[in-house]
């Protein structure tokens, strides 16, 4: 997978340690309904409630940056997207309810976790597919696993 070679060429160029995510693992985050333990049954239910209201049609994204975000000792090293991506965008918007996108709610994929930050890097050629459906996704932070608890396709 191109996203997976990449994140190994830039832990070489930059000594950069971490685990790179593995394939199965790798996802595109939109916004995050809720931090805390566990996934109680009133979040579950408004977020699933939320994702069945999204009225969006399939789109390209294309992601184009390589960027490290500090989070104290941490420091993902996640895919971007330097520009607007418009059907990604009203697709965020639509699960947040938010008019604008903040720091927050930037879309981007995680590849792995740095041991200290690294530069952008603007890559040459993106890292582009078309979106077809989005899911909600339950996040266990720190064991490395995840659930997905709905899915739904974007067809307008």
């Amino acid at each position: 997978m191109e996203a997976l070679e990449l994140a190994r060429v830039d832990q070489q160029k930059y000594g950069l340690s971490g685990k790179i995510y593995d394939r199965h693992r790798l996802h595109v985050s939109l916004a995050k309904i809720r931090e805390g333990r566990g996934l109680s049954e009133a979040v579950g239910t408004y977020a699933a409630d939320l994702g069945s209201r999204v009225k969006a049609a399939a789109f390209q994204v294309r992601f184009d940056r390589l960027i490290s975000v500090g989070h104290g000792n941490r420091h993902p090293r996640i895919l971007t997207c330097n520009g607007v991506v418009h059907g990604l965008n009203a697709l965020v918007r639509q699960i947040t309810g938010l008019p604008h996108l903040s720091a927050e709610t930037i879309p981007h994929m995680t590849l792995y976790y740095g041991d200290r930050e690294a530069p952008r890097v603007d890559l040459p050629r993106p890292i582009a597919w078309t979106v077809h459906d989005f899911a909600l996704v339950h996040t266990r932070r720190g064991c490395g696993d995840f659930a997905i608890i709905d899915r739904w396709s974007l067809s307008l």
